[in-house]
């Protein structure tokens, strides 16, 4: 899989996160708002070259 494909895939997959947790009632949103934020960092971060202990 090409970097586009895996970029492609990765907004296709929070773009379907965020439908989700916009399909909640508004006072049940937060929680995934913060799980959803929580796990984009985390995938940052472990994509980052800088942060690689090679």
């Amino acid at each position: 899989m090409s970097t586009e494909d895996e970029q492609a895939a990765a907004a296709d997959e929070t773009r379907s996160a965020l439908d989700a947790i916009e399909a909640l009632p508004l006072d049940e949103r937060a929680a995934g708002y913060l799980a959803l934020a929580e796990r984009l960092r985390a995938e940052l971060e472990h994509s980052d070259p800088s942060r690689q202990l090679d």
